[in-house]
């Protein structure tokens, strides 16, 4: 078997026809985020939440795709800790169905390998790279999720790009009905690792991006849970050579690339909200008290962005959960948060001040950062010190969530104050489930500050 794989498509140690490197980058798009009308309408089981990705094997111009692969010393794998989401109406390990197949229940989302193909007679591409001409309209009414984290909508550009991709994927040195590539077919939540040491999967006459970014596209991976890969890819070169990149371990000409070994990103925070700290670095648990969970440690969810270190700051992931009396919250970002590289920290809550970290950090697959530690934790030392100096706390009162605590608050906050409004409202600042006069005085001080939002 291992003879047939080297024979077609794997030669490992060629010569290198020049001396640049062509393949430049893996690029993990997270493509969509499926919401619960989705999950309902979906042929086969799709838990709200999850995201689908894609990933593309981005080459200098003049260089060709022609495999991913697995051989002794260097393994293909491709995992997730829940299942892999796979369409049962027309879903396949290939992106088999037309355009307008696509626009049928949730088959767009449909987990499968390629090598170029987003769907028959159309080139998959980032949904930037997209034209927006003939967006896929989708009949069930469904895929309409605006998922900030996912970027570009799918109803406005969907990925897809007229053309003729190669649309036949070779699997080498296996027979198709191997378990594992089961993972890709049409059974929903049939497993959660695809592994070979001894197989490929094969453009056998090499395959080019649509565009000049030469960008191709190699899998659409769905889940609830968090992707992992370790792949090995193998290229032509303009000059008819060929150049073998690996995860790790490289041996002879082989070249090493950090994108190609990806797991998940994971980030402890803490952080300590001004209107519901209660001394001794911690604070009230406003979720619990309202009856909004049963968790006595529960204060709010908070959302964590993970933002670009340069301008414009664009989004790359965020994560909501639960925020503890403590001040801690663990978060697990997705393949489009890379590990060594840099971002701004974002923390939004429903009526404090967004928040950025003091500078870009490091991420790295176990990553922990203190707001708390000190105000200059936060990007122009915007947070307040603690009453008890037992911690910095993200400044409360924007209500309105218009990045000021101003005037404009108030006016939110003193309606709901004559109405006595009781439980979980935005103008409970201090978190008793009660909007009253102690709320104000948690926002008066900080409209008489002046209080913005400070961004890069």
């Amino acid at each position: 078997m291992k003879k047939i794989i080297m024979g077609l498509c794997l030669v490992i140690f060629s010569k290198f026809t020049g001396a640049q490197n062509g393949l430049e980058n893996i690029i993990v798009e997270k493509y969509y985020v499926s919401n619960a009308s989705d999950a309902t309408a979906s042929v086969g089981t799709l838990p709200v939440g999850s995201v689908t990705y894609r990933v593309f094997v981005d080459m200098l111009p003049g260089y060709k795709f022609q495999a991913i692969y697995g051989v002794a010393g260097h393994e293909l794998r491709i995992e997730t800790n829940t299942a892999f989401f796979n369409n049962e109406d027309r879903g396949k390990k290939i992106p088999s169905y037309t355009k307008v197949g696509a626009s049928n229940n949730t088959v767009m989302l449909d987990t499968w390998l390629s090598i170029g193909a987003g769907c028959l007679g159309n080139y998959g591409v980032l949904k930037t790279e997209d034209n927006g001409v003939s967006t896929v309209v989708n009949v069930d009414g469904i895929l309409q999720n605006a998922d900030p984290s996912a970027g570009i909508p799918l109803t406005v550009q969907d990925g897809l790009l007229s053309g003729t991709p190669e649309e036949e994927v070779a699997f080498v040195g296996f027979d198709p009905n191997f378990i594992p590539l089961q993972l890709f077919d049409s059974a929903s939540n049939f497993g959660s690792i695809y592994s070979t040491f001894d197989a490929s999967i094969a453009s056998l006459s090499g395959s080019v991006g649509p565009t000049v970014s030469n960008r191709v596209l190699i899998a659409q991976l769905t889940t609830d849970g968090l992707l992992s890969f370790e792949l090995n890819i193998q290229i032509g070169t303009p000059g008819g050579g060929v150049q073998n990149y690996v995860a790790k371990n490289p041996v002879g000409n082989e070249i090493q690339l950090a994108s190609l070994l990806f797991n998940p990103v994971t980030l402890s925070l803490n952080a300590l909200i001004e209107g519901f700290y209660i001394g001794g670095g911690l604070m009230t648990p406003c979720m619990n008290t309202t009856g909004l969970t049963s968790n006595p440690l529960a204060v709010d969810l908070i959302t964590i962005s993970v933002m670009n270190s340069s301008s414009p700051y664009a989004l790359v992931d965020a994560q909501t959960d639960t925020l503890h009396t403590n001040g801690n919250v663990s978060v697990n970002f997705g393949p489009s948060v890379i590990q060594g590289n840099s971002y701004y920290l974002k923390v939004n809550h429903r009526n404090s001040l967004e928040t950025w970290s003091a500078a870009p950090i490091t991420m790295n697959s176990s990553t922990t950062y203190l707001f708390s530690s000190s105000v200059n934790q936060a990007l122009f030392d915007i947070q307040g010190n603690s009453f008890d100096n037992m911690g910095a706390l993200i400044y409360s009162g924007d209500i309105n969530q218009d990045f000021t605590v101003d005037a404009s608050d108030f006016l939110m906050l003193d309606p709901s104050i004559q109405q006595g409004d009781f439980g979980y409202f935005p103008g409970d600042l201090n978190g008793d489930c009660s909007v009253d006069a102690s709320d104000f005085l948690v926002l008066d001080p900080n409209i008489q500050l002046g209080l913005a939002s400070g961004t890069p």
